[in-house]
Parts: C-alpha cells; structure tokens; sequence
C-alpha cells in the first residue's frame, strides 16, 4: 500500500457498521493494523451511538440491517454533523434509494460485491478530503483567510453569472416572479439562471453544486454560465428553444468537468405561453411547490438522478399552467434549515405551510426568517405568484 496513505490512515478513527459477524471480522483483519482506531457496530442503532461517544473520522456502513438501517442511521448522523465521509455499502437497490442517500451527502458507493482495491481506492479518496478539511480548519485557525477584497471579488462574480434577465420589471406571463438568493459562505453551490427567451417563452433555472467550496461552486457556476449562454446562442441565432436541446448540451459539456465522485442537482422549468405548458425536468433537487385555482398545494418531484461524469439519459415531463396559482423552486438549503430553538427540527416541517399561506415572495421569507434566524446553508428559491400579491 502507498506509504503516503499508511501514514494519513495512522491518524484516522474508522466506525465500521454491519450486521454480517463474517464481513465485520474481514473488516478488523483489514483496518485494525493500518487505523488509528477501528469501532464495529452490528446495526446503526449501535453505529449512531459509537458516533455520538467516540471521535470518528470515517464511517463504513452497510444499508440493510435490522433496528435501524444505514440511511437511516445517516440521517441522524448528518443533522449532528455535516461533513464526515460517509461510505454505504449497498447493492443500489432503488433510484429512490440512491437520491435519498445523494441528499445526505453520502461520500461513495461501494457497490456489492467489491474488492479491498476497490475498498481501498474508496478511503485514499476520503482520506485525502479529511486531511484537506483538517488543514483547512487549521488555516481558519491561523486565520489565513480570504482578504475581504477577495471575498468581496468572488461573490461580485457569482452574482454576475447568477441573473434575473426577466425584462419586464421581473414579470412571468401574468406572473409576478422574484427570487432569493443568499449563500453561507463566499463560494456558494447554489446558482440560477431567470431568463426570458421571448415574449411567448420562459426559462427557470436552478443549480446546487453537491459538495464544498470551490468544487461546488466552479460547478454550479460553470452550469449557470452554460444554460445562460447557450440559450442566448439560441436567441441570436433565431433557433427555436428546446429543452431537449439545451440538457443534451449542458450534459455533454458539464459531464467532463465534473470529477468522478461529484453530482450535480438541477431543476429547470420551461414555461410556453402558447401552449400554456410548463416542462419540467428535475435532478435530485427538492419537489417544486404549485398551487392551482383549489386550496391544495402540489409536488412536482424529481424525475431525474443528478448529473455525473457518468450521466446519460434525462426524461422531461409537462405540467399544464393554465390554472396556475403560484409556485415555489428552492435549493435544499431552505427546507435544511434548523429551526429556532431545536437540534432536529427542520424548516421542511413547515415549509409547505408557509408557501400555502403566503402569496408573495415578500411575506414567504418572512415567515420562514420567522421561523429560522439563523442560516445552514446557501438558501435559493424562486417564487412565482399572480400579480397583485400582498
């Protein structure tokens, strides 16, 4: 094995969770010798509660086991801590399953049955994200930062290639369309495009880069930059705008740029006055919010996995505008929020709530600054409602 990783390995506490008494000891026999520490944990029931006792820098875990099983012992892991990698083993067994653990911010895959080198390829990479994370807390603690004109240049530019290009003082059709954007840090992985292709078509755009920094950033950035320039491309080139089109060029040229362990999620929402249809195609991004002319609030959820280098197919689907109400498109760092005063509860509780109950962008936030004082997360969301909301 590369020293250089034996020694990084040295340093690191590792929390192995599987029901299998065969694979747990494959997994002493493998780590116990090489780790700092190796924890074993025989459900995540017993993983959550080595993790909330011991200091663990990497977690192995199967996905089915009894009591509690890996996606849902993640879940109480990522509403402590953020950022530890987190390494599921599974066999895939669901598109369903897969976007659920993409929203935790699972690490890897390891797919079932799997090879200790492709075992090991898997913890040089997460190893390396450690030691980039330690070394990074260790320049925020010498306080080598960004100076404030850097900071100030880095955001200048993404709202630069972040745009609201809706002519008519922000007008959707009939509809008054606004949006809020506002990133934790500097670096932000959220971005969007609002663009009026014609007086007939309309474009919504939005992108979260699924990671940290500036990976997450260049990404959602490069994405932006791409939808905005190939729809202008259209534009001047008097080519009639297809949403077919334009994923099958953003996929083609995102895909390369995209490293091997990186996601991309997306929602992008076509809206034609002619034939008063809004097509839609979503990437692992949260449900689009919509209310027609009744008091129920409807889901258009995702019917896409994200992007990756690895992407191929995308589907489309339509909904008919003609009654519609308002609408609401956000990034997950809405819905994460904590909520004031508790550990656990969300801003997904009462979101759905909220968006019933307000009939502006306005009087949205509000009750969700009401509700939320403090920020998690970059926060994006784009709200569509009749004119002459309150």
């Amino acid at each position: 094995m590369n020293k250089f990783f034996l020694e990084i390995y040295k340093t690191l506490n590792i929390l192995c969770v599987e029901d299998d008494e065969n694979v747990l000891e494959i997994y002493k026999s493998l780590f116990s010798p090489i780790f700092k520490n190796v924890y074993f944990a025989k459900n995540g029931r017993e993983g959550f509660e080595c993790f909330e006792q011991e200091k663990i820098d990497i977690i192995l875990t199967d996905n089915m086991m009894p009591k509690c099983n890996g996606l849902q012992m993640s879940t109480k892991i990522r509403n402590i801590d953020s950022s530890i990698p987190i390494i599921m083993v599974t066999a895939l067994e669901s598109i369903e399953m897969l976007r659920e653990a993409i929203e935790l911010h699972i690490s890897s895959f390891l797919k079932k049955p799997f090879t200790s080198t492709e075992l090991f390829t898997t913890f040089n990479m997460v190893a390396k994200s450690v030691i980039a994370d330690r070394c990074m807390m260790k320049e925020q603690a010498e306080k080598i930062l960004y100076s404030d004109y850097q900071e100030n240049l880095t955001f200048s530019k993404e709202l630069t290639i972040a745009k609201n290009e809706l002519k008519e003082s922000k007008k959707l059709f009939h509809f008054d369309c606004d949006v809020f954007y506002k990133p934790k840090d500097t670096l932000s992985g959220d971005s969007y495009i609002l663009k009026e292709i014609n007086e007939e078509e309309y474009l919504l755009f939005l992108v979260d880069g699924m990671g940290k920094g500036i990976s997450a950033s260049v990404s959602a950035m490069l994405s932006s930059a791409f939808v905005n320039y190939h729809t202008d491309w259209l534009t001047n080139e008097n080519s009639k705008f297809s949403l077919h089109e334009l994923l099958t060029a953003l996929r083609e040229f995102i895909g390369p740029n995209l490293l091997e362990d990186e996601v991309l999620s997306a929602t992008f929402l076509y809206f034609n006055k002619n034939t008063m249809l809004a097509e839609y195609a979503i990437f692992s991004m949260p449900p689009v919010l919509y209310m027609l002319d009744s008091d129920e609030v409807f889901k258009l959820k995702s019917n896409n996995t994200p992007f990756a280098a690895y992407s191929k197919d995308f589907q489309i689907d339509s909904l008919d505008i003609s009654q519609l109400h308002k609408m609401l498109i956000y990034s997950d760092g809405l819905n994460e929020n904590s909520i004031n005063n508790s550990e656990k509860e969300t801003y997904a509780r009462y979101l759905k709530e909220d968006f019933k109950s307000s009939n502006s962008l306005q009087k949205f936030h509000i009750q969700a600054q009401t509700r939320c004082s403090t920020q998690d997360d970059d926060i994006t969301y784009i709200y569509l409602g009749e004119k002459g909301g309150s």
